[in-house]
């Protein structure tokens, strides 16, 4: 049967414990389906035991019409040692036919790659594929190695952030995204919200774009205070809708907190060399 994540929530999925995952077999013959996946996938809040996974899924000959996904996580590129393989996930024009689905019970500091497929006249199709990696364990002191970063660099319009991780050049833990400055785009504010989901299904896809999220998981930071209601308030939650973060938004919002112990080497720090107190880390 079909699932219909709600509103305001991100589907929940539970991997299976690790004594009962799918036996290691030939992995299935899934095609490109690309063209079906135009803003690729993402994923993000990567905690000790779980992961969002993000994608937007849309049928070119019907725009309009929902799809039923299936999602694969899998610890292998060719996905034959799958640790889940959940079908029946249903995308809606309410979302923008974007879907979140957040997947726990996960192992801690693990790399896993993803890919959502959808079946179109007896043909299996397959997103690009995901990687992603977990965060560590609670009481674990292993470094994390991120980036920040706005918009504007991943895009390639500042410094030379997004050339170093759109060529995978660097091994990090995540990266740390600005999200207030998407609205600090001198373009952003005029928009109505149609034209500003028009806006963001085109910057999600940017080549650029599509590798990055498709290669590193993301955390956002809200870094200004939660607006009490009007534009910003609305155009943040639109962005959510692109993001592979739960709609709970405020977890980043107001001014970050130091941590109680340094839990970043960063690998590539940008100008804002400081500790942030993280999910997995507090």
């Amino acid at each position: 049967m079909p699932v219909f994540p709600s509103h305001s929530s991100v589907l929940t999925l539970v991997a299976p414990a690790e004594g009962r995952l799918r036996a290691p077999g030939a992995p299935s013959a899934v095609e490109d389906g690309s063209a079906y996946f135009p803003q690729s996938v993402a994923s993000g809040e990567p905690g000790a035991d779980g992961v969002v996974l993000w994608t937007r899924a849309v049928d070119p000959s019907q725009p309009g019409a929902p799809l039923v996904l299936t999602l694969q996580v899998a610890w292998d590129e060719h996905f034959a040692h799958r640790v889940l393989e959940v079908p029946g996930l249903c995308t809606t024009p309410a979302r923008d036919h974007t879907l979140k689905v957040r997947v726990t019970n996960l192992a801690p500091s693990t790399r896993y790659h993803y890919r959502f497929v959808l079946e179109k006249d007896g043909r299996c199709l397959g997103s690009p594929h995901g990687r992603t990696r977990t965060g560590p364990a609670l009481a674990s002191d292993r470094p994390l190695h991120f980036v920040v970063a706005g918009y504007r660099e991943l895009l390639g319009l500042g410094d030379d952030t997004c050339r170093h991780l759109s060529r995978h050049e660097e091994d990090l833990d995540f990266v740390l995204l600005l999200g207030d400055s998407f609205l600090e785009d001198c373009s952003f504010p005029g928009l109505s919200a149609r034209a500003r989901r028009d806006w963001c299904r085109a910057w999600r896809a940017h080549p650029v774009m599509r590798q990055v999220y498709a290669h590193y998981p993301v955390l956002v930071l809200w870094e200004g205070a939660v607006p009490g209601s009007g534009w910003e308030r609305n155009s943040r939650r639109l962005l959510c809708d692109y993001l592979p973060i739960r709609p709970s938004w405020t977890v980043f919002a107001g001014p970050p907190r130091p941590a109680a112990r340094p839990v970043v080497s960063a690998a590539r720090l940008s100008r804002r060399e400081r500790s942030w107190c993280l999910p997995f880390a507090a």
